[in-house]
């Protein structure tokens, strides 16, 4: 009996990250290992992003899926969904899944993911208080929203939350008929990516379009209807009383680190590796949202495909040659293999009508020199830009209306160009024709 020379590499979650990781494991070397990847959703790996389309009506669930289940039989890779590993050993290099499933690993691959942050008050329990973090919670959300389409139902929902989920969420409630109020602890929306004026234009945008918005507002309860089951308002701090029997919590993620932490791994906020991917034991890797790279967390594709791209090479120099841990001490370690690199993220509102971009930097870390800005604005059509220098050299830029520009910005910033000059030239429309 012949018996298998290929590594056994074990994937534990099948999200976007993972699905990124196979794909390209079998583009560089077809075969080389023996893959089982699981997860805990039915479905198999999808894209995540989509959700709000799909809440908007604006794709379809098909739409969604990454990779369908013949690739997988193509490439004689083992997928198990809809069955968690719940328990994995070092000493013997084992998993188990919910189901008592037993799965032996060489290398073993943590894309665990997160899962969305809930508000630590009274009545998240409560049907209609709800996340959108997954395909089910999606669809979940469609189903009240049509039954909202009943002249004698209630319609109003509240989405916590001003980011960019959460005003997704709400733009795409709205577009299916519900009224819409969004809840938010800052002064603005997107206040991460976004400075005040572009913020105060978005938020006049949103009203405009029916969406109310409460700024500073803090969060003391959701109440239940007369049942006691099921939501019908959100109390907050300054005693406003918000009507709602839909309520969608968007405060951001917390990475899934408990498989981890069982493995005795070191965790902090997230999974701690370095910039080849490698957690603390030289077996085991992560990536995506359950890692962190220094104190860099993640929540956004770009860095998570470049984390795919960088462990798929390093996996590959492991098992052709033998070597048991990645270190930066070692020159053709450095010299062979990618490595993280930390980037400036662009961000983009995918609502349809609302164009706004960010990305770079808005404002100086401690201890640092100030950054000036410059900004741009056309009273007749609404639009607005401002960019950020630190010396001659573009660091932020904030975009709302036309950001025809967008693409030109973030080369500049990622690319560490100098402007000209004369700064000012570059907030003209269509400068990177001239520039």
């Amino acid at each position: 009996m012949l018996v298998s020379s290929r590594k056994r590499l074990l994937i534990v979650g099948h999200g976007m990250a993972a699905t990124r990781l196979v794909r390209d494991l079998e583009e560089k070397s077809p075969g080389q290992f023996a893959i089982t990847i699981v997860g805990d959703e039915k479905l198999g790996g999808y894209n995540r992003v989509l959700l709000s389309s799909l809440l908007a009506g604006e794709s379809d669930e098909a739409a969604l899926a990454m990779q369908d289940r013949s690739w997988y039989r193509q490439h004689d890779i083992q997928l198990i969904a809809g069955d968690a590993v719940c328990s994995i050993e070092l000493d013997t290099q084992s998993a188990t899944t919910e189901s008592g499933r037993k799965l032996n690993w060489d290398y073993l691959v943590l894309a665990t993911g997160s899962r969305a942050a809930r508000l630590p008050i009274p009545g998240t329990d409560l049907d209609g208080v709800m996340t959108l973090r997954t395909l089910q919670e999606a669809k979940q959300l469609i189903a009240r929203s049509r039954d909202a389409g009943n002249p004698e139902s209630d319609k109003n929902a509240v989405v916590v939350g001003g980011g960019l989920l959460g005003l997704e969420a709400a733009c795409a409630l709205q577009a299916r008929g519900m009224q819409v109020t969004v809840v938010h602890n800052e002064s603005w929306p997107m206040n991460r990516q976004l400075d005040g004026e572009a913020g105060e234009l978005l938020r006049r945008t949103l009203q405009q379009r029916g969406i109310g918005f409460n700024p500073e507002a803090n969060c003391v309860r959701f109440e239940a209807d007369a049942t006691g089951e099921t939501v019908s308002a959100l109390l907050l701090a300054d005693g406003r009383r918000l009507p709602c029997t839909t309520a969608v919590m968007a405060l951001g993620i917390i990475p899934e680190v408990s498989l981890a932490r069982q493995l005795d791994l070191v965790v902090e906020r997230a999974i701690v590796v370095d910039k080849w991917l490698q957690t603390s034991d030289e077996r085991v890797f992560a990536l995506g949202e359950c890692c962190q790279i220094e104190s860099e967390m993640f929540g956004l594709v770009a860095p998570i495909y470049q984390q795919a791209d960088i462990l798929s090479a390093v996996l590959l120099y492991k098992a052709t040659t033998g070597t048991e841990r990645i270190s930066p001490d070692v020159d053709n370690h450095a010299s062979v293999l990618p490595h993280y690199q930390r980037q400036p993220l662009p961000t983009r509102l995918k609502v349809s009508g609302v164009d706004v971009f960010s990305a770079g930097m808005l404002a100086s870390p401690d201890n640092s020199a100030p950054l000036r800005s410059m900004a741009m604005r056309d009273g007749r059509t609404g639009h607005y830009r401002r960019l950020w220098w630190r010396g001659s050299q573009l660091v932020g830029a904030v975009m709302f209306g036309d950001i025809g520009d967008s693409s030109h910005y973030l080369r500049m910033i990622e690319d560490g160009c100098k402007a000209d000059s004369n700064p000012a030239t570059l907030l003209a429309p269509s400068s990177r024709a001239a520039s």
